[in-house]
């Protein structure tokens, strides 16, 4: 670094600085904060250290249930967290609002009836979960002869959070123990729903997950956490992973930006997806152009759209 220029000695003498006989004068120079605007800074910082330590209660609690317990994926491991966040009182977990939305991890919330619309395919033909915000979802009258539905949701909170506690706590304890959610995602904070229900997940490094969850899902629900064909196609390799070996029970749903939706459609090709009428809708907004990319439809959830 370059030393700063030295005064010259043939300057004049710098002119003695003036004395301030009121300091207030000086005060009333500096900016101020209107009085509303004050209160609404006042308000967030309230409501940020109320969201922390409700976190840090939160992750507090976690760690104590969790330390005991093992790794395995066990199919009643949302029906059990859920059951003693209840004994406890309300159960933190019913929302999103303790986990605000990070922007370095492109992190943007569904509303709820989109994550509900993913939830509802997912859990199809087991149980039928309506778009009714307010309905109860139904198990199929048949429920003991289907097959189990493993779920990988891969950057997708949001829709974990609603599968887990907004839906299986709903269910009878024998479909309950028949769905098993795993959510694979890069923010640690969501380590909170347990080791058996939490892996971390990095894009960069997609064949980097655990050798038990290898072919072991029949559902893959994806939100790539960046636009880039770099960030899709490098998903895609993890839900190739992921997938279970019996093609007729795989189904495979990615919502992404409607800009790459040529790299979805060539990159997902041996798994039949198309474009459908479906448009995820996010909390606070989104200004890119979102759409939903599926390898099925489903009566009163979403159609194929019509290609062009």
């Amino acid at each position: 670094m370059a030393s700063s220029p030295k005064r010259s000695e043939y300057l004049p003498p710098a002119s003695p600085r003036p004395t301030r006989t009121d300091s207030s004068d000086e005060d009333d120079d500096m900016p101020r904060l209107s009085e509303d605007t004050l209160a609404l800074l006042q308000d967030f910082q309230r409501s940020h250290s109320a969201r922390l330590a409700a976190f840090e209660k939160l992750q507090e609690r976690a760690e104590a249930r969790f330390d005991s317990l093992g790794t395995e994926i066990d199919g009643q491991a949302a029906e059990d967290d859920a059951e003693e966040e209840k004994s406890d009182g309300d159960d933190p977990l019913a929302s999103m609002e303790v986990f605000t939305e990070d922007w370095n991890f492109s992190q943007f919330w569904y509303t709820d009836l989109t994550a509900r619309t993913l939830t509802a395919f997912a859990l199809h033909p087991l149980v039928n979960v309506a778009l009714d915000l307010e309905s109860l979802p139904t198990p199929d009258p048949n429920y003991e002869g289907l097959p189990d539905i493993n779920v990988a949701i891969l950057s997708a909170p949001t829709v974990h959070q609603y599968l887990t506690r907004r839906i299986i706590p709903l269910l009878p304890k024998p479909v309950q123990q028949k769905v098993h959610p795993v959510l694979f995602e890069h923010d640690a904070r969501f380590a909170v729903f347990g080791p058996k229900q939490f892996v971390h997940y990095d894009f960069n490094a997609p064949t980097r997950i655990p050798e038990n969850m290898k072919s072991r899902f029949d559902v893959v629900i994806v939100d790539p956490p960046f636009l880039s064909a770099e960030c899709q196609v490098k998903t895609a390799i993890t839900v190739r992973l992921l997938l279970s070996v019996e093609q007729d029970r795989r189904k495979v749903v990615i919502c992404t930006g409607q800009k790459v939706a040529d790299v979805i459609l060539r990159t997902y090709r041996s798994y039949g997806i198309r474009c459908t009428d479906f448009r995820p809708e996010h909390r606070n907004g989104l200004q890119n152009e979102f759409r939903c990319f599926a390898s099925g439809e489903l009566d009163g959830i979403w159609k194929f759209e019509q290609e062009e």
